[in-house]
């Protein structure tokens, strides 16, 4: 009888801690790709009571600085045909959603979604990642399988910029993937085009 009462809050606690865990995932997913969640870098630490949720997901100043500097350069270029928006853009994709740093889209394709709350359904023009901040096994083969997804979305060109080593990938269909360094010029849309070395010359 007494075991049975003694029982009774050792399942209790096990379901608490289950759902705690379930919420803190739930937190913790960076991404879904084929139904399946990716998590952020460090989320292990959170689950073991090493981290806080905000440790692993918040950006580091020099991520936020270069979100901030490239959004700022591309609204002053690109006029008011297209809209650039930042900040882990939420966009979905075939059986998932993926997390865009900077996007780029024409007005017109988004002028009716500007206000929605949720994630954008609309494929941007150009789509930049900085550094991975998923956890996972093979940082070449993430970036390789997000830049394919894009693309197959319908996103026109990806561009993904290192800050170790300070290099530049660019993806566009149809085209075989560059290598770029910082101090090259990287071709975006109608002939512009972007040097980060220039851009972040106060850095």
């Amino acid at each position: 009888m007494g075991a049975g009462i003694a029982e009774k809050p050792r399942i209790a606690e096990v379901k608490d801690r289950d759902d705690k865990k379930e919420k803190l995932l739930k937190l913790l997913t960076y991404e879904v790709v084929n139904g399946k969640p990716i998590y952020y870098r460090g989320y292990r630490d959170v689950l073991a009571g090493k981290k806080t949720p905000e440790e692993v997901m918040g950006s580091s100043a020099y991520h936020g600085i270069l979100v901030a500097m490239l959004s700022y350069w591309l609204i002053r270029n690109l006029g008011r045909k297209y809209v650039v928006m930042s900040g882990e853009l939420g966009y979905f994709v075939e059986k998932g959603w993926r997390n865009l740093d900077v996007a780029v889209f024409r007005y017109e394709d988004v002028k009716d979604k500007l206000e929605s709350e949720g994630y954008i359904d609309v494929a941007p023009v150009l789509a930049f990642e900085i550094n991975v901040r998923a956890e996972v096994e093979s940082e070449m083969e993430y970036v390789l399988k997000k830049s394919e997804d894009l693309l197959k979305s319908g996103v026109e060109k990806v561009v993904w910029i290192f800050t170790r080593p300070r290099k530049v990938m660019v993806f566009e269909k149809g085209k075989k993937g560059v290598i770029l360094d910082w101090k090259d010029y990287i071709t975006l849309i109608e002939g512009l085009k972007l040097r980060l070395d220039e851009l972040l010359k106060r850095l």
